[in-house]
Order: structure tokens, then C-alpha cells, then sequence
């Protein structure tokens, strides 16, 4: 797994997205609550974290899978 600017248009592993998809849903919901308990500051940072974790996830991506090139099979 690799980490970088460069990868942040390139697709993300599968285990990271739900990761970092199950950590946003969290944030949400306990934010959301905190919110209207009336700690509005702490609710905020809360969703601010979650939007971090989400955003930083997009930047991992596999290793180098480049398909390698077969060498045509030519019979003699």
C-alpha cells in the first residue's frame, strides 16, 4: 500500500475506503448528537476530524499492479 499527492485520483484499496466510509458514519452520528446537547464546539471539531479521515483515506492506494506483457507464443 502506498501513500502520496500523486495517488489521490488513483483507485482506493477497498479495506482503507470502509475504514475511513465506517469512521465518517461514526463521527457523524456521535457529532450530531453532541451538537444538539447543546456542545456545538465540540460537535463541530468532531465533524471536522471525520471530514479529514475521509479526505486523507484518498490518498492510499495498491501498490504498483501493472499487468505485466506477455511475450507472444510463436510455434516453430
Amino acid at each position: 500500500m502506498q501513500f502520496g499527492i500523486n495517488h489521490y485520483w488513483k483507485p482506493t484499496p477497498r479495506k482503507v475506503r470502509l475504514i475511513a466510509d465506517s469512521l465518517l458514519a461514526a463521527v457523524t452520528f456521535s457529532a450530531s448528537i453532541m451538537s444538539l446537547n447543546g456542545n456545538v464546539t465540540v460537535g463541530t471539531a468532531l465533524f471536522i476530524i471525520g471530514f479529514i479521515a475521509k479526505v486523507v483515506s484518498n490518498f492510499f492506494t495498491q501498490g504498483n499492479k501493472v499487468p505485466r506483457k506477455r511475450k507472444p507464443i510463436v510455434k516453430k
